[in-house]
């Protein structure tokens, strides 16, 4: 089976959905679709994009469950989650 995916839109300073819950082994992809760069970076530094211009992606796979809380590190009052069962 192939593993599931899940997206995050970047629009207007947040992160859409704001918290996510996925299976284990699930691939999240974040796009930017603002017109200023963004990051996603993970409070506990499991994973950590470069900057991404407009419509640029970061994908990261959440192998194990828990709760993912992330940021950009350029707007740290932009705040997300990822919770993986």
């Amino acid at each position: 089976a192939a593993p599931a995916a899940a997206t995050i839109a970047i629009d207007n300073f947040s992160f859409s959905p704001m918290t996510l819950t996925v299976a284990a082994g699930t691939t999240v992809t974040w796009t930017n679709n603002d017109d200023i760069p963004h990051t996603v970076r993970a409070v506990d530094g499991s994973f950590h994009s470069k900057p991404m211009d407009s419509a640029d992606s970061y994908s990261f796979t959440f192998a194990k469950p828990g709760v993912y809380s992330y940021f950009c590190s350029i707007h740290p009052k932009m705040l997300g989650k990822v919770i993986v069962k």
